[in-house]
């Protein structure tokens, strides 16, 4: 498998494993934010598998919230 397929799946998994424990709890992308104390499009961000380190922190933060096994 190529490695942008392999790149777009893990993305697709993130975005669904998350998205799937913030509609479970009853939480928005604005909701996380605030509590993150982050603005919404970096949550976003996040949620949607971005790489960067910040995205990555913020991931981070919400598997811990969420009680994520990841």
């Amino acid at each position: 498998m190529p490695t942008e397929e392999v790149l777009a799946n893990a993305k697709r998994k993130i975005f669904a494993e998350i998205k799937f424990e913030m509609d479970k709890r009853g939480y928005t992308t604005t909701s996380l934010a605030e509590l993150l104390n982050v603005n919404r499009p970096t949550v976003s961000s996040a949620i949607h598998g971005g790489t960067t380190p910040k995205d990555v922190e913020i991931r981070k933060k919400i598997y811990k919230i969420f009680g994520m096994d990841i």
